[in-house]
Formats: structure tokens, sequence, C-alpha cells
């Protein structure tokens, strides 16, 4: 079975555990608040438009691969672990102010038109924010309740409580510098890499891969630093794959518009590389066109195509395919059963050939 197989397979069983979950909160929110049973129907609809559940396959395949063996209870934390990327995915679109997320209306944006009729414009707005931060932390009180039910011993579940929490404010960290470099000026690429490893690499596949270890019983210093050593190169590679993605990526791939992150003016490393290498007349277009609201189709064109001529897209993607490469080579290195380790291997393929 190749990586896209076992990738799909895993992914049909924590979508399936998701539902179940999501099911479970609907009903119980509807007995005391109709809104928020209401704001968690419509987050399970964009749970379950898209995704590719990564996160929760890296944590069960580490759990496997450390011989793990509870199948059924591992499915249950890795819908855990979906939830609360949901969670953070709710609280991002509203800091981005993005409409779309897998084709769906996101969370407040969604809020605010179907109360729009009612109150004015910016009242819907902000009551559309406030519903979807309040909807987001529901997921979270969620996934940890999922964790704490799953049937692991007390000493197993509460390691992977503890990383959990380690995660999320690791990841809250990394969203502060985020929202911090896009009000920044002469923003550093360390500084830009040092918000991918914290908002990204920690928690998309640090994070899960610890708990799944955690969850097997694993306690080897070394196999941690292994694991860690494949998982941040790893996701530093992904977020700036997501980048280029972002811009040069198709709306119906990627489930949101092209221009949503040139219009949020987002200072990624391909920015922040195009700003250095632009020649005077490039950078007043750049700076220009960066942040915009509504751009044309030919705006869109003139940004990609100085991304492209100064060299930084170039620059994005050897970067990145050089940490993909660093990740390989400890992956290699790790003791895993050997499914556990092809699909450890096959995700980086996977991310070498991304388009979505």
């Amino acid at each position: 079975m190749n990586f896209q197989q076992m990738l799909g397979t895993l992914k049909v069983a924590i979508d399936k555990e998701i539902e179940h979950y999501f099911d479970i909160a609907i009903k119980e929110a509807q007995k005391s608040d109709k809104l928020i049973a209401e704001a968690l129907t419509h987050t399970k609809k964009i749970a379950l438009s898209g995704g590719k559940r990564i996160r929760g396959a890296l944590l069960c395949q580490a759990y496997f691969g450390l011989g793990g063996k509870e199948k059924k209870k591992i499915l249950k934390v890795a819908a855990a672990i979906e939830l609360v990327h949901l969670f953070l995915l709710v609280h991002d679109d509203i800091i981005d102010r993005g409409d779309l997320r897998h084709n769906q209306d996101t969370l407040h944006k969604m809020i605010e038109k179907r109360y729009r009729k009612n109150i004015s414009t910016e009242q819907a707005k902000h009551f559309g924010e406030s519903i979807a931060i309040i909807g987001g932390g529901m997921l979270y009180t969620i996934a940890n309740k999922i964790i704490l039910e799953a049937g692991f011993s007390l000493e197993e579940m509460t390691r992977a409580l503890v990383q959990l929490q380690k995660i999320v404010a690791t990841t809250i960290i990394g969203q502060s510098q985020d929202i911090a470099i896009e009000y920044g000026k002469n923003v550093t690429e360390q500084e830009v890499l040092a918000m991918y490893e914290n908002k990204t690499a920690r928690y998309t596949f640090e994070g899960p891969i610890y708990v799944g270890a955690m969850l097997a019983g694993c306690n080897d210093k070394k196999t941690f630093t292994l694991l860690s050593g494949y998982a941040m190169p790893l996701g530093i590679a992904f977020q700036i794959k997501d980048d280029i993605l972002g811009i040069f990526g198709s709306k119906k791939k990627m489930g949101k518009s092209v221009a949503s992150d040139i219009e949020e003016g987002k200072q990624s490393l391909l920015v922040i590389k195009a700003r250095q290498l632009a020649t005077k007349m490039q950078k007043n277009q750049f700076n220009s066109i960066l942040g915009k609201k509504k751009l044309t189709q030919k705006e869109i064109l003139t940004f990609q195509n100085i991304l492209k001529s100064t060299g930084a897209l170039e620059y994005a993607e050897k970067l990145a395919a050089q940490y993909l490469d660093k990740g390989r080579g400890e992956i290699e290195k790790a003791v895993l059963l050997p499914q556990s380790k092809e699909f450890l291997v096959g995700l980086v393929q996977y991310l070498e050939k991304r388009e979505k």
C-alpha cells in the first residue's frame, strides 16, 4: 500500500470519528443553546468538506510504528488532534479576515451573513467573530474530553494531554509572531522561519508524532530526537509550500481564493525574499499590490511575475527541498515498524510534489 492509499484509509477512519463526535456535541448543544449548535453544525460541514488529516495520520503512524496496537483508541485521539486543528483554524480565519475554508463560508462569515438581516453590518461582523471565537473554544474542550475518555492508561493519557497543551501554547506564540510580522517593517528571513517553526512545524508535525509516540509508551530520548529531526524540517517545508500554493495554487484545489494571502498582506518567505531581490520599480509595484483589497486578475499576475522574475519563488522552492531532504535523512535512522516508516518517507515524497 502506497502513501496516498494509507493516508486515504486513515482519513476515512478519522473522518468517521470526527463526524461521530460532532454529532454528540451538536445534540448536547441543542438542549441548551441553539446558536452554539448552529455554529458546531457549520463547523462540522467545514471539517468534512476538506482536509487531508495529516496531523491525525502522523499521530496514528507514530503510534503504530512504535508498537501501539489499540486502533480504536488511537483513532479517537487522531480525531481530537484534528479538532484542535479546526479550533486553531476558526480563530486563524478571524485574524486573517478569511471568507472561505474548504470552499465553505468560514464560521464567522456564515454567522455574520445569517444574522445580517436583524442587525447592522458592523454589529453582524462583530457578532459573527464573537460566536466563532466561542465556537473555536468549544472545539478545544471537545478535543480534550475525547482524549480523556479514549481509554488509555492514566500515565499515557496525562503525558499526551500535557504534550497537547505544549503544542497549543507554542502555536499561540507562532500566531502572535505571525501577526507581529504582518505589521512589521524590515522583517528578516530568520524571523519568518522562526514563526513557521512555532506556528506550523511543532503543531502540524512534531506535536502529533510526539503524542502518538507517547501513547505507544515510548520513553526513548534518541527516538524523540530523530522524530523531531524529521518533523521540524518537514513542517517548515510544508509551510513554505503552503505559502507558494497560497499565491500560485488553484482556488478549487486550495478551497480559498489565491488572492487572499496577497490581500491580507501576508509576510511570507516569498514576500521577504522578493523585497530583498526586487529592483526599485518592482518593489514599488509589489508594495502597491500587497495588502490591497479586491485585487484584479492583472494585479495578481503582476504580483506572481515579480515573485518569479526576482528569483524569490525559485529560492523558496529550493529551500523547501533542502528541508525535505534533511527530514528524509533523519527518519531513515529511526527504528520503526516498516509500514509506518514507509508512510513517513512517503510523506516526504508527497510534499515534494504537493499541489494543494
